[in-house]
This record gives C-alpha cells, sequence and structure tokens, in this order.
C-alpha cells in the first residue's frame, strides 16, 4: 500500500508580501525536506494572512501568476509536494484558495472553500463547489479549507471519491479548539481517512489563533500535534490503515442499506 510523509507548517501569522511569502515559504520547505517530508501543507490564506480584506485584495493571485509560479518552483527545487493557501483571483471574483503542486511543481489541483464563516471571508469571497478527487504519488487526496471540515456533508463528499488523505489548511481561532480537538478526529474516523489539519501558530500575544495543527488517523486518533509556537510536524500516511478500518465496519457501504429520511446531498453548489 502506498505511503508518504506529511509535513504541517504551523507558521507565524502575519500580512506577507509576495516576496516575505515565498521567502519565507522556501524555509518551511528547506525544513520540511530535512525531515524527509513528501509533502508540505501550510496554513490557509498564506499567502496574505488571515483577516484583513486589504491585505488579501493585494496579494490575489490569478492561476499561472509569476507568484504562483514561483511556488511551484520552490516545490520542485525541494522536491516536495506543496499545498499553498492563498487568495485566488478569478474574473472579478475573489475565492479564498489553496493550490496543490507536486513534486516537479506541477499544479494538480486548484480548490476554493465552499463555507464562509464570517463577515471578512463573506464580504472578500466568493464560495467554490466543493472537494474534487486527486493522486498523489499513489495516494487519493482530497483539499477542504478551515470551516468546511465542520460540515459532515464535505467530508463525507470526499469519501465518496475514494479520499485516503484529506489536507485541510486553516486559521483556526483559539476559541473555536473544539474542533481541532475532537471535530476533526471524528471527521477522520466516519470517513476512514487521514486528515492533514494546518493552522497557524499561537506563541505571539497578538495571535488569536489556536496554534493545534495535527494530522489524524482513519481510526481517529491523532499522530502528531503542534504545541501552539511556529512549528514543523510530521507523520507517515500509511494507506493500509485506510483499508484495515474499512474491513472492521466501512460507514460508507453500510449508508447504502439505511433508508434515511433526508438524502446525502449530491452535489454542495
Amino acid at each position: 500500500m502506498p505511503r508518504l510523509n506529511l509535513a504541517l507548517f504551523q507558521a507565524r501569522p502575519a500580512f506577507r508580501s509576495a516576496n516575505e511569502a515565498l521567502t519565507d515559504l522556501d524555509t518551511a520547505l528547506t525544513r520540511a525536506a530535512a525531515t524527509g517530508a513528501d509533502m508540505l501543507v501550510m496554513p490557509e490564506l498564506y499567502f496574505s494572512g488571515y483577516g484583513s480584506a486589504e491585505a488579501v485584495r493585494a496579494a490575489a493571485q490569478v492561476q499561472g501568476s509569476s507568484s504562483l509560479r514561483a511556488a511551484g518552483d520552490l516545490a520542485a527545487r525541494h522536491g516536495i509536494g506543496l499545498v499553498l493557501g492563498y487568495p485566488e483571483k478569478s474574473g472579478c471574483a475573489l475565492h479564498n484558495s489553496a493550490a496543490v503542486f507536486d513534486r516537479s511543481g506541477r499544479l494538480i489541483s486548484n480548490y476554493r472553500k465552499v463555507a464562509l464563516p464570517n463577515d471578512f471571508e463573506r464580504d472578500c469571497f466568493t464560495p467554490g463547489t466543493g472537494p474534487e478527487a486527486f493522486d498523489f504519488e499513489g495516494v487519493r487526496c482530497s483539499v477542504l479549507i478551515c470551516y468546511d471540515i465542520e460540515f459532515p456533508e464535505l467530508a463525507r463528499r470526499a469519501a465518496l471519491l475514494g479520499t485516503e488523505l484529506l489536507l485541510v489548511p486553516t486559521a483556526l481561532r483559539a476559541k473555536w479548539r473544539f474542533v481541532s480537538d475532537s471535530i476533526v478526529p471524528s471527521r477522520a474516523y466516519e470517513n476512514a481517512m487521514f486528515i492533514g489539519y494546518c493552522d497557524f501558530a499561537a506563541d505571539e500575544p497578538s495571535s488569536h489563533f489556536s496554534g493545534t495543527s495535527s494530522i489524524c488517523a482513519p481510526d481517529g486518533q491523532h499522530l502528531c500535534r503542534a504545541t501552539g509556537s511556529e512549528d514543523l510536524v510530521l507523520a507517515t500516511i500509511d494507506t493500509a490503515a485506510v483499508h484495515l478500518r474499512k474491513s472492521d465496519f466501512d460507514f460508507l457501504q453500510d449508508l447504502k442499506r439505511l433508508e434515511l429520511a433526508t438524502p446525502l446531498i449530491p452535489r454542495i453548489a
């Protein structure tokens, strides 16, 4: 069964210029490469910083921009896959997005956040249409962003696409820490998948983030957790654990035997 080493970089929260973001990204990739990581996940809106409409608009990137190409080049230089949270400009719309690059720096997926939880996001962004699946070195993956994971329907949609590893950049506030403590492990368990959940650091007086990045296994257990400060955490994703978990009992198969009053939503718009 395919295996990969997944790293999460719990970055210091900041409103960055494109050059600053790329410099810090290079440092994060260097650290991840030194640990033997195959893929690195960065937090939500890492490329701009979270919470400022002005910063988001200033840092917004169209697909194929020079800055996104530079991010892909960094992934290629370090030989690591990359999940990069950034504000995306598409025509007149802005999206809260995550670009996924393979080891060669090629863009293999671009996800747009569906669930926008607050005035900052609703005023800035247009929602996306939901998760899609892609393969990274034999592992079936999907992306959600932050608040998306709090909706069982979105994680279940990813699971129905065959997802074994769900990658979740986030900007979770400290007061919602129960999401990383309880909801993320539950989503991993009920969908028999690994989840990599990458937040900002919480080691500065001005930081309101939880600093609880984690990787959860299909049995709902945390494989690793960050401890508040800027940190790099790593765990091995062994897809044999997905099949072992499903061999005990498979919610997705058992669900087909149930007659539910409300059918599953086939598409999240």
